[in-house]
């Protein structure tokens, strides 16, 4: 922080604070003879003039490898505002870019890079890894790549949503699963095979859908076809999942929760308005967002190394579920 303030040289020049600050970031509104002043005043003064002048700014890069789990949804769209309301808070200039696998993003890797990893491999961060700027991957955790994240702690959203199951007498539990692998879900089927275990249980039965709500619906409907045996409950890797399996489940002539129970992941705005109501894990969606870009800043100023950081989640209860 500087001990200098900018009303202290407002006092010093007999100028608004106001002039001051435009005279530091060189903007207008401030004759050119009396903003060279004010700069001088302000570097006599101990004023880190520099520092004000070259505002932080960083990059934030949406990469869709296949668009199928990155889509326009509130989920992505609350994380957008908790940076960019991050951003704004600690006078950071954020530049937006929406990328597909396969896109040159070399001319891109000028800056600090905030990176929505989402639907990456580590064969697609490789590019990325050269970057000559603090990078920060947001959304996914890549253990084993010496590369900071900021994401839900997915294994506890797994372990959560089979302890309440377990403990609402649950003990068939099925896992609907994502077709298209990725890190989050893998994490999430980790924790929640986790609990199982724990109780002296094992998966039911792990189904993988296509992780939209009409690609769920139709696969729950194929699988369906073949007269599986089903469990009493399942916890779906998202709620967009959720929905179209009870979409396909309520066509076939199932009753929820009264024939089988469901929690969804991520506590989307649909989980208030599907009948019956969407038992969830909670993900705070705006202040992941916030804290991916405060946790790239202290990267930016040397006050830490490689970061990975993990978000709790909650269990939000609604009509989704009953008890055995």
């Amino acid at each position: 922080m500087n001990k200098v303030r900018l009303c202290d040289i407002a006092r010093e020049a007999g100028v608004s604070t106001a002039s001051v600050s435009n005279a530091l970031k060189r903007k207008g509104g401030v004759n050119p003879d009396k903003a060279e002043e004010i700069r001088y005043l302000a570097a006599r003064m101990g004023y880190n003039v520099g520092g004000d002048q070259e505002r932080r700014r960083m990059r934030f890069m949406m990469y869709r490898k296949h668009g199928k789990v990155v889509m326009d949804t509130a989920f992505f769209a609350q994380l957008l505002e908790g940076v960019q309301d991050e951003c704004r808070r600690l006078n950071c200039d954020l530049m937006i870019n929406h990328v597909r696998a396969g896109d040159d993003i070399s001319h891109m890797l000028d800056m600090p890079l905030l990176l929505l990893a989402t639907e990456m491999s580590s064969e697609d961060l490789k590019p990325f890894k050269a970057i000559n700027h603090p990078l920060l991957l947001l959304d996914s955790d890549f253990r084993f790549e010496p590369v900071s994240s900021v994401t839900i702690d997915n294994c506890e959203a797994g372990y959560i949503a089979a302890r309440e199951l377990i403990a609402r007498g649950h003990k068939k539990i099925g896992f609907l699963d994502s077709a298209l692998s990725f890190n989050n879900m893998t994490d999430r089927f980790s924790g929640f095979e986790q609990a199982l275990r724990e109780n002296g249980l094992a998966p039911f039965s792990r189904v993988k859908l296509e992780p939209t709500v009409d690609g769920a619906d139709r696969d729950m409907s194929d699988y369906l076809a073949s007269k599986p045996l089903l469990p009493t409950a399942f916890f779906a890797g998202n709620d967009i999942i959720a929905v179209g399996v009870s979409m396909a489940l309520k066509r076939a002539g199932y009753h929820l929760p009264e024939d089988l129970s469901i929690i969804g992941m991520d506590d989307m705005p649909m989980c208030r308005v599907v009948e019956p109501t969407l038992s969830t894990v909670r993900v705070d969606k705006q202040r992941l967002g916030a804290l991916a870009v405060s946790r790239l800043i202290d990267i930016m100023e040397g006050k830490t190394g490689v970061l990975r950081t993990r978000m709790g989640v909650s269990y939000i209860e609604r009509g989704s579920v009953r008890s055995l």
